[in-house]
């Protein structure tokens, strides 16, 4: 039977506890010290000069509990860079998920086998000096595989995570451990002043010193249970043709309980960590929303090789390409009515804390009628609204100037890529198409603008280049931008222009901005 884990937790610490943040004034300065010259000694500065590098460090310490540099010790001290790394991974803005490092850290003898014999005596000495197989000997990396190893050996792995940290994670963690077999012989949890987790466990029951198996695994795990209730049984659902492909999914028409629905599938091919934590992304979005504005989703499956998003079918197809189908410009009232329909569904996600970060037109889908929905939340992020996020992020000819230059940006970079919307909408036509994205990229950030068709409605004219400023706080939110779509479409006369039409604009299509 496995000894209950080992949980160094004291009163008042750990996980959702704050840690002390006055480290003038910490019993533990000298062995900051000691670590601190340990390293340097090492040569582990990076690069840094000894003042900078020790500043880097004790930061790292103030934002931990004291019994932090306790449970490390001097003995491993070059922890403590892994630690700091795998924190500050966690912390990048634009960063989704958690941060998962494992190692394997010894090979011991199971005790329980050697119970009433001597630690010294030849049998238990036996199995510290196994001839281990060729044909599973030792890797490029020196590891060797476990089923080399005598059946009276266990391997012990340190696991390291980290995210945003919140309430029930320690209970979470260790089920998630147990679910994948694993027992845990120590686990260390704390809590840093700037919200995030830094949890340690030394485990037994994982059968190889590799890891790469077991980062997936716990990260299949953590997805399944993030997805919850959203998890859908893939034996349901009936997949048919494939109507579309992306860079790493591919879309599919199908059946899920009787109803006609879209699924989005994972290629096997391209699975890896960044897409994983993409769909990982779009499934928690989608399951925290309803509006009737934004793509109803039904569920999702975590399985390999499963790996799929199942929402509504929209039989019409993008708004991408219904406009560019088109031979005649858009009435007025209609431009209005579409453009109204997708600020109330970002006015939505805003509400809700959620930024988009790839508002387009192939991103917002027709049903029947005049039905609008904003799709694809792949690289969308909750976070706060505090202009923090500087990871480019999204497409380029929709893209706002704050993002292009990795300056921090918040929700509204959306409203930038919604004045474009607005454009396609006047003009139907393909934004900065005489350019590479890249030389539109460019021409944005050095303070161009598409040039706006003189006989567009004023209104439009002026929301326009409110939405699309230099400066993201002279753009409107979407509640606003709500009020003057409506108020411009209350005043628009309901009957057709002679002709049908408003007439096509031919204006050269990018000038400098004034």
């Amino acid at each position: 039977m496995a000894p209950p884990p080992l949980l160094l937790l004291e009163e008042g610490t750990g996980e959702s506890s704050s840690p002390p943040r006055d480290a003038t004034k910490s019993p533990h300065s000298d062995l900051r010290r000691k670590i601190y010259e340990k390293l340097v000694k090492a040569g582990k500065q990076g690069g840094l000069d000894d003042s900078s590098f020790r500043e880097m460090l004790y930061n790292h310490f103030d934002k931990l509990p004291r019994r932090y540099l306790i449970d490390l010790g001097e003995k491993k001290a070059e922890d403590v860079l892994l630690h700091r790394s795998v924190l500050q991974e966690c912390a990048l803005p634009g960063s989704s998920g958690a941060v998962i490092r494992a190692r394997f850290l010894e090979c011991i003898p199971d005790k329980s086998d050697c119970e009433g014999t001597n630690p010294e005596s030849d049998q238990c000495q036996k199995l510290e000096d196994l001839t281990l197989e060729k044909k599973h000997g030792a890797d490029n990396t020196g590891s060797v595989s476990a089923s080399s190893r005598d059946s009276n050996h266990k391997l012990v792995h340190e696991i390291i995570f980290s995210c945003v940290d919140r309430p029930k994670l320690l209970s979470q963690l260790t089920a998630l451990l147990s679910e994948i077999g694993l027992n845990i012989r120590e686990a260390h949890v704390y809590s840093t002043t700037d919200g995030f987790c830094l949890d340690v466990f030394v485990v037994e029951g994982w059968m190889t010193e590799r890891t790469d198996e077991l980062i997936a695994r716990l990260k299949d795990k953590l997805m399944q249970q993030n997805v919850g209730d959203s998890e859908i049984d893939w034996s349901m659902v009936e997949k048919g043709e494939r109507i579309a492909s992306g860079s790493t999914a591919d879309l599919y028409r199908g059946t899920y309980k009787g109803s006609d629905v879209a699924i989005k599938m994972l290629r096997v091919a391209h699975l890896n960590n960044a897409s994983e934590v993409e769909f990982l992304q779009e499934v928690l979005i989608l399951r925290s929303v309803n509006h009737e504005n934004i793509l109803q989703f039904y569920g999702a499956s975590t399985r390999h090789p499963n790996c799929c998003i199942v929402t509504e079918y929209m039989p019409e197809g993008n708004l991408y390409e219904f406009l560019h189908k088109q031979n005649d410009l858009l009435e007025i009232n209609e431009i209005l009515r579409i453009a109204i329909s997708i600020s109330k569904g970002m006015e939505y996600l805003h509400r809700n804390n959620i930024i988009h970060r790839d508002l387009k037109t192939a991103n917002v889908l027709k049903g029947y009628g005049q039905v609008l929905k904003i799709a694809d939340f792949g690289v969308s992020r909750i976070g706060s609204q505090e202009g923090q996020m500087t990871a480019e992020t999204g497409t380029y000819r929709w893209m706002a100037p704050e993002i292009i230059d990795h300056k921090p940006y918040d929700h509204k970079a959306d409203v930038f890529s919604f004045a474009i919307v607005l454009w396609e909408l006047i003009t139907l036509k393909v934004p900065y198409d005489d350019m590479t994205p890249l030389q539109a990229a460019l021409g944005v950030r050095q303070g161009f603008r598409l040039q706006i068709p003189s006989g567009t409605h004023p209104g439009l004219s002026k929301l326009i280049r409110q939405c699309w400023d230099e400066d993201p706080e002279i753009r409107p939110a979407f509640g606003e931008i709500i009020t003057q779509l409506e108020d411009m479409l209350q005043q628009v006369p309901v009957e057709t222009p002679k002709g049908g039409h408003h007439r096509r604009y031919r204006a050269k299509k990018i000038q400098k901005k004034s």
